[in-house]
């Protein structure tokens, strides 16, 4: 007896977790199409097109690429004169010189981006093909930032971020064939909105 009441009280929950799960999979595509349409609109400024499947390729990879990446080229002035302005031209060409110090490919799969929330402190960093499809994407502290604090002659202290002209970053994608370059773009407020600033391009194939 006690067997066919455990029996009956497994087939009642599988039961009422199925409703549970279609509306969590229902909720989840919503929050992806809402976040495809907000890459869409980012991006289709820059000349990337956004595809859903596409960009969330990488929760399906079995394996991803870490690539040590060197950024030269920009001097302290330039990179003081374009964080201060309100509207960089978006269509110039990269900022910043580019060069691949090293690689290597890992078995496991990237943390998923949850949801796309920019500022001017973080570089949007997008993978895309040679048909300039987006591939996967993520958003990371922007690595050109140093923070340091001061104390002022009150005794208080000061933060205040300052901007490396040269720098190393390590940066780990899906181990996709179709990608062909990551960009690196740099979130600037226009007054109403976020447009993107390239700063660096790496070819990866």
């Amino acid at each position: 007896m006690k067997t066919l009441y455990g029996a009956l009280a497994s087939l009642l929950l599988l039961s009422s977790l199925g409703p549970v799960r279609a509306q969590s999979q229902s909720l989840k595509s919503k929050r992806e199409i809402v976040q495809a349409e907000q890459l869409s609109k980012l991006l289709s400024k820059v000349g990337v097109s956004v595809n859903t499947s596409n960009a969330a390729s990488g929760e399906k990879s079995q394996g991803y690429r870490e690539m040590k990446i060197r950024w030269t080229g920009q001097t302290t002035a330039q990179m003081d004169a374009a964080t201060t302005s309100s509207a960089p031209d978006a269509k110039q060409g990269p900022a910043l010189n580019s060069l691949v110090l090293d690689e290597k490919t890992l078995r496991g799969t990237l943390p998923r981006q949850r949801s796309l929330e920019l500022s001017p402190t973080q570089v949007l960093v997008a993978a895309v093909d040679e048909s300039n499809e987006l591939r996967w994407w993520a958003t990371i502290p922007d690595p050109r930032i140093v923070r340091a604090e001061t104390q002022t002659p009150s005794g208080e202290l000061r933060s205040q971020d300052y901007y490396l002209a040269d720098l190393t970053l390590v940066v780990a994608f899906p181990e996709d064939p179709s990608i062909a370059s990551l960009r690196f773009y740099h979130p600037f407020w226009n007054g109403t909105a976020y447009d993107l600033q390239l700063l660096a391009q790496t070819p990866v194939k």
